[in-house]
C-alpha cells in the first residue's frame, strides 16, 4: 500500500512539473506501452471502486411528513364570523346583537368626536339622536327610538335578510365615510 501512495505522489509531482516546464514534458516521451499501461490501471481502479460499492449495504431514509404551515390568523375574521352569525335572520342571539351594536356605536362615537372635534359626550348625543349621519338606516341602527325606512323593511322581508344586517352595513359605511373625510 505504501508503494502505491509513493508512486501516486511521484506521478502527480511529475505531472505538475511537466505542466509548468515544457522541457520536462519533452523528456518524458511516453511510449504506446506506457500509455496502454496507464489506461489499464485506470480501468482496474474503476472496477475496484465499482465492486467496493456493490458490497456496501444500502440504507434508505424516509423523509417523513412535510411540515404543515399553521394557518395565519386573519385580522377581523372573528368579527366577520360574529357579524355573519348575528346578522342572519335566525331568531336568538339578542345578546350578541346588542354587544355588536354597542361596539359599532363606540366606534361611531369616536369617529364623530374626531371628525367634529368635539367632546365624547357631544359625539354620544349626536349618535343617540341620529344627527351623526345623513343615512337614516345607519341612524336607525344606533338609535333604538327611530324606525328603519319602509324600503329597508320591505327589502329585508323580500330578500330574507334581517333589518339588523342592513343597519349594521349602513352604520359601518357611514363610519367609513366619516373616517375617510367624506360626507356622513
Amino acid at each position: 500500500m505504501r508503494f502505491l501512495v509513493v508512486a501516486g505522489v511521484a506521478s502527480v509531482a511529475v505531472g505538475l512539473l511537466a505542466a509548468v516546464d515544457r522541457g520536462v514534458a519533452a523528456a518524458i516521451s511516453p511510449t504506446a506501452t506506457v500509455v496502454t499501461l496507464i489506461g489499464v490501471l485506470g480501468v482496474v481502479q474503476g472496477i475496484r471502486y465499482a465492486n467496493a460499492r456493490r458490497d456496501r449495504r444500502r440504507l434508505s431514509t424516509e423523509p417523513g411528513e412535510p411540515e404543515r404551515r399553521a394557518p395565519a390568523a386573519v385580522p377581523g375574521a372573528d368579527l366577520d364570523e360574529r357579524i355573519a352569525r348575528v346578522a342572519s335572520p335566525a331568531p336568538g342571539g339578542y345578546r350578541d346583537r346588542r354587544d355588536l351594536r354597542d361596539r359599532v356605536r363606540g366606534v361611531a362615537v369616536e369617529a364623530v368626536a374626531r371628525d367634529r372635534d368635539c367632546s365624547r359626550e357631544a359625539a354620544e348625543a349626536a349618535v343617540d339622536d341620529g344627527t351623526w349621519t345623513d343615512d337614516p338606516v345607519a341612524a336607525a341602527f344606533l338609535d333604538a327610538r327611530s324606525r328603519y325606512p319602509l324600503r329597508v323593511r320591505l327589502s329585508a322581508t323580500v330578500r330574507g335578510r334581517s333589518r339588523y344586517w342592513y343597519g349594521l352595513r349602513a352604520a359601518i359605511d357611514a363610519i367609513d365615510r366619516i373616517e375617510s373625510g367624506g360626507a356622513a
